[in-house]
């Protein structure tokens, strides 16, 4: 529930700036020459992967979204969208660590 409240502050901030536009200009961009893919770590269907592969597949897809926040962010033009959009790949790199501590644990069971 803290992560979904906080992602809701974040676009929320981000719709009072009014650079929502821009935003979805250099989404759509980014999206055109990177698009989010699944399945690059492996070909078989999901039902089929073992945990690992499964980890490893959830861990590549993370890895796409902090690019995408990442490049959003450097391009940003105006400081409160660069800001809020940091806060996003702060985010999604807390979360991705979460997840990799909760896989330890699991290992370690």
């Amino acid at each position: 529930a803290t992560h979904e409240s906080e992602m809701e502050r974040i676009v929320n901030e981000f719709k009072s700036q009014g650079d929502s536009k821009a935003l979805e200009t250099r989404v759509y961009d980014y999206l055109s020459h990177h698009p989010i893919k699944t399945h690059r770590t492996c070909d078989e269907p999901y039902a089929q992967l073992d945990f690992e592969g499964i980890c490893r597949e959830v861990f590549d897809f993370h890895d796409q979204i902090e690019d995408l926040y990442r490049t959003l962010a450097d391009k940003a033009e105006i400081p409160e969208a660069k800001e809020l959009l940091q806060s996003l790949l702060t985010m999604e790199e807390n979360e991705a660590m979460r997840l990799a501590r909760q896989i330890g644990r699991m290992n370690d069971l």
